[in-house]
């Protein structure tokens, strides 16, 4: 190893021993995320601890850079009662490294059609506590090893954005669709490609906002795949600044695939940030989509015409993407925000102690 990541894996251990000794409550339970606090595992880890802190649970995130032997020491210190793997992408993230405490596994990806890890699922699956499934799909596979397997949907908070959001009368006619890897799916992105190019025909106006572009050259890639109107390309953003960026926004994209196995095992993902900033959606017919949208609160479809006519409909009538928009953070409010996810985790993992 490294001088460098020796060190900075020690210090990262270090900062842990303060919060341990001054942290109160119970019970007292210890997340293994797979990412960091600024990716993938912000919203189910590291937003959940805190809420369940502020719940009064005695809460610790290990930060996913630790080794085995210093998790070893950090579970010993702080003794807690139950430890929550998230996914087994991370290589320690496993049945085998538990350390003789009962542990919940959350997942929220079709990681098991990942011939890499897919044995070293069921077998952690199997011997869980319990199981947090991210969506109907992640659930029923879960559910042939583990019967004690629930959903509890990914949770985001509600910002300020959501309660003083822009306008749509103010706002400009952008659609996005905002996967931080647009050229990661080609599927999706074709599907996307197909509906754009149909909904300019059906005569409407707008500019297509895109995410993620990490270079010139893929900044390049997507012009190429993206050459029927106006463009725009925007670089990773922190979470919030990319809820902010969404308050220009006049429709949100979200299409799924299901052809792709491992685009089946997705659930709400960008559309939690669509909701807060009040975004009007456009989705597949996939994942949990129809359980969540009820009402005038969104197309939920995997018939494009009906993609291209309630687009069409929604750019020239901004009091209509308003009530849209107004109906579906209600129902954000109620059952996606953080506050409601992070009740559901609380309630599973106090029965699971």
């Amino acid at each position: 190893m490294r001088l460098k990541s020796y060190v900075g894996h020690r210090v990262r251990e270090l900062a842990l021993y303060p919060q341990i000794m001054a942290r109160s409550g119970s019970p007292k339970v210890l997340f293994f995320p797979w990412s960091g606090p600024e990716g993938f595992s912000l919203l189910r880890v590291y937003n959940i601890a805190e809420g369940l802190a502020a719940k009064g649970w005695k809460t610790l995130v290990v930060p996913k850079q630790l080794e085995l032997s210093q998790r070893a020491r950090v579970v010993r210190l702080f003794d807690p009662d139950i430890l929550v793997f998230q996914k087994c992408r991370h290589p320690l993230n496993d049945a085998d490294h538990a350390f003789g405490k009962p542990f919940v596994l959350d997942l929220d990806d079709a990681d098991w059609f990942d011939d890499a890890l897919h044995d070293r699922m069921v077998r952690t699956v199997s011997v869980a506590r319990g199981v947090i499934a991210g969506s109907d799909f992640v659930a029923d596979w879960c559910g042939q090893y583990n019967p004690d397997t629930t959903v509890i949907w990914t949770g985001a908070p509600v910002t300020d954005a959501g309660e003083h959001h822009t306008d749509h009368a103010d706002r400009a006619p952008i659609l996005t669709w905002a996967q931080a890897d647009p050229l990661g799916y080609m599927a999706e992105l074709e599907l996307v490609r197909d509906f754009l190019r149909r909904l300019r025909e059906a005569g409407a106006e707008f500019t297509f906002r895109l995410y993620g572009v990490q270079s010139d050259k893929y900044a390049e890639e997507l012009r190429r795949q993206f050459d029927m109107g106006p463009l725009e390309l925007v670089p990773p953003l922190s979470y919030d600044r990319f809820c902010r960026s969404l308050q220009e926004v006049a429709i949100g994209l979200s299409p799924i695939i299901p052809q792709s196995d491992f685009s089946r095992g997705k659930s709400f993902g960008k559309i939690l940030a669509y909701l807060d900033a009040k975004v009007p959606v456009i989705s597949s017919d996939e994942a949990d989509h129809a359980r969540f949208f009820e009402g005038d609160a969104g197309l939920v479809s995997n018939d494009l015409d009906q993609w291209v006519s309630y687009a069409r409909d929604l750019l020239s009538d901004p009091v209509r993407r308003e009530r849209v928009a107004g109906n579906a953070f209600r129902l954000f409010r109620q059952k996606l925000s953080l506050s409601t996810a992070t009740n559901h985790v609380a309630d599973f993992l106090q029965a699971r102690l």
